[in-house]
């Protein structure tokens, strides 16, 4: 069976989310990254490096060999670092168990919005179908990316640098949560907006 959420509390959480972005004085960015996505208001900002012999609790990041892997449970590392799988799956090391989460998160840039940022747009379609929509402002572009890679994922934060939301990001096409221009992000080249498009946000469910 299908999860179909109401227009009127699919609306109310795009509006939710909108006030999320602009709880602060400052104009909120939209920030875009290569890499695995990390977990629900998972830190990113400093990932230490995997150390053997090294109590970790659940839920803890160590890179290693490009990646990041989590805790699936607490425990302590083994005298030598294991095999680290590369495809999304999980290693044993002494008790802890670590899962794949794909490459190291590198920042390639920062959009900023404008506040408020944007509105709520209800959308009627053939069939029954309500589209739900938070319909963005204009945004700034980042006239310098901070470096070179394919974007995965992006990062709203409002203008006190606190996480609203997390979503994969994709070309059109891609059924990416944030449809962006193009993935391809070259350091010192800008990031910005197709001109005559508007950023949009949809809600789950029909």
């Amino acid at each position: 069976m299908t999860i179909r959420i109401a227009t009127t509390l699919r609306v109310a959480r795009a509006q939710a989310i909108i006030d999320a972005i602009d709880a602060s004085l400052t104009p909120a960015t939209f920030e875009q990254y290569s890499g695995g996505q990390p977990d629900p208001d998972a830190s990113i900002d400093s990932i230490p490096a995997y150390a053997a012999e090294t109590a970790y609790s659940i839920g803890e990041y160590v890179t290693a060999a490009g990646r990041y892997y989590r805790a699936e449970n607490g425990g302590t590392s083994a005298a030598t670092a294991p095999a680290w799988p590369t495809n999304g799956s999980t290693v044993t090391d002494n008790d802890i168990t670590w899962r794949d989460l794909g490459e190291i998160p590198i920042l390639l840039g920062t959009l900023t919005l404008s506040q408020p940022c944007g509105t709520v747009v209800v959308t009627e379609l053939a069939g029954g179908v309500t589209v739900v929509a938070i319909e963005f402002y204009a945004w700034t572009e980042d006239a310098s990316a901070d470096a070179s890679n394919i974007a995965s994922w992006g990062r709203f934060r409002d203008g006190d640098g606190n996480t609203v939301l997390d979503g994969s990001v994709g070309a059109e096409g891609s059924g990416a949560d944030f449809i962006i221009n193009t993935t391809s992000i070259v350091a010192g080249g800008p990031i910005r907006i197709k001109e005559g498009t508007t950023p949009q946000l949809i809600e789950p469910g029909s």
